[in-house]
């Protein structure tokens, strides 16, 4: 939350990029990661990030990524960091470090239509080849690792799973996280063969695309601050997790859409069709993980892990029933 201290620091930050007094901050739409202002200046308009994350050199590394992609000549924006005087383009402060990007037209994507998936898809496709050249040193981290490490403060799911009951999850709730967590552990060491790897977005979900308000057409994306080295199916399958493709009756017409925009730049090969169910499980899993740590650490609420396994045991139920359906449609997709 922030206080007024904080309120009057932020009112004195875009100073430090040259910006007039009278230029207005207010709160924009946040994420649980980060603190994001609007900045207008006239009939400018910039966004302000305070990261709640990442260092300095993390984010300059973010900002490497970015002006990689601007280069690549893709046909809708990502974000434009904009240098302070100093040059730099990340100013260390007491909240985090700081940064300040261009404001990209939009507004946040209904994926309830087969064209709009497909043009998300596309865009997903569009953006992983233009991240091929992104060099490896230059991702923020890798995620081709054990998803039960997915944070620092949860060492170990069977100790976490005491800590939520004891602050109130019910014994059933905790054990099904425990069971479901020591198999995706199995899977993911057994593996499922070689893997197209490169540098990822890492949380491409719809909440990070925008798109025309007038035509539709994918006009953003943004949040980078994930970027790293992964599998790049992983993007393919944060794209359906979190764009409720997997969630309707319709399921298999709206995920057909999405990878056929997908297969119209890079059709997905077998070991990724294959791995895409293994690869959704793990990323349920890591998320609720994720959100445990941060509410270990005093930086969330129970009843956000809750949510989380509430998702998990909505996401296991559904792959024990489509999974393979799931994954001969991503086959089939490979065709385009």
């Amino acid at each position: 939350m922030t206080t007024p201290t904080d309120l009057e620091f932020l009112a004195r930050l875009p100073a430090a990029w040259g910006f007039p007094p009278g230029t207005t901050i207010i709160p924009a739409e946040q994420g649980t990661n980060n603190q994001t202002f609007m900045l207008r200046q006239g009939g400018l308009r910039f966004v302000l990030r305070v990261s709640q994350t990442l260092s300095a050199a993390q984010v300059g590394a973010e900002h490497r990524i970015l002006r990689w992609l601007r280069q690549a000549g893709l046909p809708f924006q990502v974000p434009e960091p904009v240098a302070a005087p100093s040059g730099d383009t990340v100013i260390e402060t007491a909240a985090g470090p700081a940064t300040v990007c261009r404001w990209i037209p939009g507004v946040r994507p209904d994926l309830t239509g087969q064209t709009a998936l497909e043009r998300f898809g596309r865009a997903a496709g569009l953006l992983g080849e233009a991240m091929r050249g992104v060099p490896p040193e230059d991702g923020l981290g890798d995620w081709r690792g054990d998803p039960l490490l997915a944070h620092p403060a949860v060492p170990h799911v069977g100790a976490l799973c005491r800590q939520l009951r004891a602050a109130g999850i019910s014994a059933e709730r905790a054990a099904r996280l425990d069971a479901v967590a020591r198999r995706v552990g199995q899977e993911w060491s057994a593996g499922g063969g070689a893997l197209p790897t490169q540098v990822i977005h890492g949380d491409l979900a719809a909440w990070n695309v925008l798109v025309d308000e007038d035509t539709g057409e994918v006009s953003g994306l943004l949040d980078f601050e994930f970027a790293g080295v992964g599998f790049l199916v992983q993007d393919v399958m944060a794209a359906l997790f979190y764009s409720g493709a997997l969630e309707t009756r319709d399921w298999q017409l709206r995920t057909a859409a999405f990878l056929r925009g997908y297969a119209s730049v890079r059709p997905l090969d077998a070991a990724e069709a294959d791995a895409l169910p293994r690869l959704l499980l793990a990323r349920a899993v890591g998320s609720v993980l994720w959100r445990a740590g941060r509410w270990l650490n005093g930086e969330a609420q129970l009843g956000e892990v809750a949510d989380r396994i509430r998702k998990l045991e909505d996401t296991t139920r559904w792959l024990d029933a489509n999974g393979g359906k799931l994954r001969s449609l991503a086959a089939a997709g490979r065709y385009g």
